[in-house]
């Protein structure tokens, strides 16, 4: 537990204030500086990698962080995440092509995945459920400063510099947020032996690895992928089996049965699919089809990314009030209003995008900010840690998979050898799109169009079933006390037998 006094308490807040400013700097940055950086090194073909690459390492170790967490205490945790991330940032500015990109996107994941679970995790340690809900107002004014500057920054750098100090500029923020938290944050975790879940930890890797990777490999013939998925979901359940008989299992399953739990679980699964998704393939949608500019694809997210801390704010306080359940249920509508804007027949115009960007980012901030702070609330500390790593888990293999099926609906247009990746490419670039004949680039804008628009309407199925879910949330979830004596009676018995 945190030993740190109010003095203390203040640094903390700040240290964690710029790791998650850092983490929404870098993906408001990086999404909108890709399209440029994907016409510099030529890879448009594996563009999404980009992304999933970056989701897939950020989502498998999220469990295991956030049990080490539990186990070890929060500061060595949240530092080691830090300093991969960081580290993953500067390698990436030096990447010399896209596979190198890719790989150093993936170690940036790795990093990724103890930050912001763990630092969200330490906020439940240090306040109560109404400082919390206070608290929560100050980060997302944070996610809202990031979400205004972090667009402007990555188009002024792609235009102006060169796209490496997209990455490089986590270098300062990183340091700056370790070097504080190593000299402020003093906890004190109880001296036990521990047995970590080794089997448990190789099977989720191994399992959620192959899946995604069958998944998200578009370029592989259907066969070699469905042995890939296949694979990965044996091992799964494998993993599954193990962590009933596990003495510290990574993800206590019992937990995830009580209602509040799963549920909230399956609402951060689907919005992660929405939120990845649109985030990947909005500025793509903007520079392709709109045949607007690195800046102007930026501006589109802006509202998402301003949306969701403004909605927040507003959750923090409603939540005191009315409870968790309504709170959600409300975010859950707008999810579905804002991406029926985006699947409308026709190509919306800039305006419509921008509304329903807004939208969706509100019903983020409503749903999403509603039950974490709900289920930090409905667990004692020595299981916080797993049951928020277990909402950032899922929100990022929920990405991982919306990100991929997203594109492989993208490439999925063509006309006759001339694909809608080919298509996607010839668009991306301001200067050399006006030497297109009219005939091809209206072609080309067809071809983006269609693959876009099948890809949002699959968005708009990830935010009904996001609702759906919110719906099923129970009206009055069990307090922490009653969790924790459901958790341990259903362990006892599931050990005895």
């Amino acid at each position: 537990m945190p030993t740190t006094g109010s003095r203390g308490k203040v640094w903390i807040v700040i240290a964690i204030l710029l790791a998650m400013f850092l983490s929404a700097l870098d993906m408001t940055i990086v999404g909108t500086a890709m399209p440029s950086i994907i016409n510099a090194l030529h890879g448009v073909a594996i563009y999404g990698w980009v992304f999933s690459a970056y989701l897939l390492t950020s989502t498998t170790p999220v469990p295991i962080y956030s049990k080490l967490a539990d186990m070890y205490g929060r500061k060595s945790v949240f530092l080691a995440g830090t300093f991969v991330f960081t580290l993953g940032s500067v390698l990436s500015g030096l990447s010399q092509n896209m596979p190198e990109l890719i790989a150093f996107r993936a170690l940036q994941g790795l990093g990724a995945a103890g930050v912001l679970p763990v630092a969200l995790t330490i906020i439940g340690d240090l306040f109560s459920l109404e400082q919390r809900a206070k608290v929560q107002g100050l980060f997302s004014a944070v996610w809202g400063l990031s979400a205004i500057i972090g667009p402007i920054i990555g188009a002024w750098i792609v235009e102006n510099m060169s796209w490496q100090w997209v990455f490089e500029i986590n270098l300062p923020v990183g340091l700056l947020a370790m070097v504080i938290l190593l000299t402020t944050f003093h906890e004190t975790v109880e001296k036990k032996p521990h047995q970590l879940d080794t089997l448990g930890t190789l099977l989720l890797t191994v399992g959620v690895t192959g899946f995604l990777v069958g998944l998200m490999q578009t370029s592989w013939n259907l066969p070699t992928r469905l042995v890939f998925m296949g694979l990965g979901a044996v091992i799964i359940w494998a993993f599954l089996r193990v962590e009933t008989i596990a003495k510290e299992p990574i993800l206590p399953l019992p937990l995830f049965r009580q209602p509040f739990v799963f549920f909230s679980t399956g609402v951060s699964l689907f919005a992660g699919m929405l939120l990845f998704g649109l985030i990947s393939y909005v500025p793509l949608f903007v520079q392709s089809v709109q045949l607007g500019t690195a800046t102007e694809a930026g501006r589109v997210i802006t509202p998402m990314l301003v949306g969701w801390p403004v909605a927040a704010m507003v959750s923090s306080k409603l939540i005191v009030r009315s409870g968790y359940r309504p709170v959600a249920v409300t975010g859950g509508i707008l999810l579905v209003v804002g991406s029926l804007f985006l699947a409308i027949p026709q190509i919306p115009p800039t305006t419509v995008v921008l509304v329903s960007t807004f939208l969706i980012g509100s019903g983020l901030g409503l749903s999403l900010t509603s039950l974490l702070i709900g289920l930090q609330s409905q667990v004692p500390w020595e299981l916080r840690g797993v049951v928020t790593g277990s909402t950032q888990f899922s929100r990022t293999i929920g990405g991982s998979i919306g990100v991929a099926l997203m594109g492989t609906l993208i490439n999925l247009p063509h006309y006759g050898n001339f694909t809608a990746n080919q298509a996607t490419q010839l668009l991306l670039n301001p200067v050399k799109r006006e030497d297109v004949p009219p005939a091809l680039r209206t072609l080309a804008r067809h071809l983006a169009a269609a693959g876009l628009h099948h890809a949002f309407e699959l968005a708009l199925g990830f935010a009904l079933v996001t609702m759906i879910s919110t719906w099923l949330l129970p009206r009055k979830p069990r307090t922490s006390s009653e969790a924790l004596t459901e958790n341990n009676s259903q362990a006892g018995i599931e050990q005895d037998a």
